[in-house]
């Protein structure tokens, strides 16, 4: 398996043409497709690889800012003097290849993206970092790991910017 790198900005240098996450292919897709000519305008994509092959993509996520009506955040505390729309920082995608899963690599994907978020937050206001898990056990996932069901969209995840500075995580 060999020790995994940190992750970094993906660039041409990178080879995603074997990745398959075994489960959603549209996310194997956006990773070969769109990552790279999105990077930077639309989104930026993290990748981690190993030391043994530090170009070989072995999982990714992808980062973007987003708007959502007050009305969808989970709390009254969050909604509390908050425009119609508000700022959010949203993580559009996360995935681990289908032969490195079951090794913790999506939760410290998971770790870096919310650090990276917080960071982004201290810059540009933010309220939260959102998420569209993509199927049910992804919503597992993102509650094991703090998020909350927003109040709209049936998988649509949040985590409040300031439930990480506190460290109230699930």
């Amino acid at each position: 398996m060999g020790t995994i790198l940190r992750p970094v900005p993906l660039n041409a240098q990178h080879d995603v043409s074997d990745f398959a996450n075994g489960k959603h292919p549209e996310l194997d897709l956006w990773l070969k497709e769109r990552a790279l000519p999105s990077e930077g305008l639309s989104a930026r994509c993290y990748v981690i690889c190993t030391k043994d092959a530090p170009c070989k993509v072995i999982g990714y996520y992808a980062l973007s800012t987003a708007m959502a009506e007050r009305l969808a955040l989970p709390s009254a505390k969050l909604r509390r003097g908050m425009p119609e729309r508000v700022p959010l920082l949203l993580i559009g995608r996360l995935a681990i290849d289908a032969s490195m899963q079951g090794h913790g690599y999506g939760a410290d994907l998971l770790s870096d993206a919310v650090r990276r978020c917080c960071t982004a937050a201290e810059i540009v206001a933010a309220r939260a970092i959102i998420t569209h898990a993509i199927d049910e056990a992804a919503v597992q996932f993102y509650a094991h790991h703090g998020f909350r069901r927003s109040l709209f969209g049936e998988r649509l995840m949040v985590l409040p910017i300031e439930d990480v500075k506190l460290g109230i995580l699930g």
